[in-house]
């Protein structure tokens, strides 16, 4: 796998210019300035580690571990899918009024995320296996025919919208 699906989609954030729209409630996206310099530097900046390996060496190993668990941190805020999960633990007095447990209910939301737990596994499962690996692209469109055709017949719009997964 590579790390720069990542970055592309950091990037795409940063370059987007959004307004707040007071009558959906949510930022919209009015545009989006492409560049392909950041790209180029950004690449070029992790090629230059190459010279910087001796250098890098002299660091601590807690902190490099610090860093990527900082790292690994940040990225998790704002998934839903890892949202879910806590939640799904967390006393239902707790959370807010608008919260899926309370439109939809604490089972209905654990069958919905135990079915992304499951496709989760089934995808790292075929990556792990070296005669399966191959698929793993093949796996990914199935994740796409599973969320359009066979998720909605146990959810409605509603339920995808509540979970914080409409459909596009």
């Amino acid at each position: 796998m590579c790390g720069a699906t990542v970055q592309s989609m950091n990037h795409v954030v940063a370059m987007s210019h959004t307004e707040f729209n007071e009558e959906t409630q949510q930022l919209e996206v009015i545009d989006v300035t492409e560049t392909r310099t950041t790209g180029f530097v950004i690449h070029a900046m992790i090629a230059a580690t190459i010279g910087l390996l001796p250098l890098l060496s002299f660091l601590p190993t807690p902190v490099v571990a610090g860093i990527f668990l900082f790292l690994g941190k940040k990225l998790m805020n704002g998934n839903s899918f890892l949202g879910r999960i806590v939640d799904g633990i967390s006393e239902t007095r707790r959370l807010p009024d608008d919260h899926p447990i309370r439109c939809l209910g604490r089972k209905k939301m654990n069958i919905f995320t135990g079915a992304q737990f499951g496709c989760l596994l089934a995808l790292w499962g075929f990556k792990q296996c070296a005669v399966t690996a191959i698929f793993f692209p093949s796996v990914i469109g199935m994740l796409m025919a599973i969320r359009a055709f066979v998720l909605p017949r146990f959810f409605t719009e509603e339920d995808f919208v509540a979970l914080g997964d409409p459909s596009p």
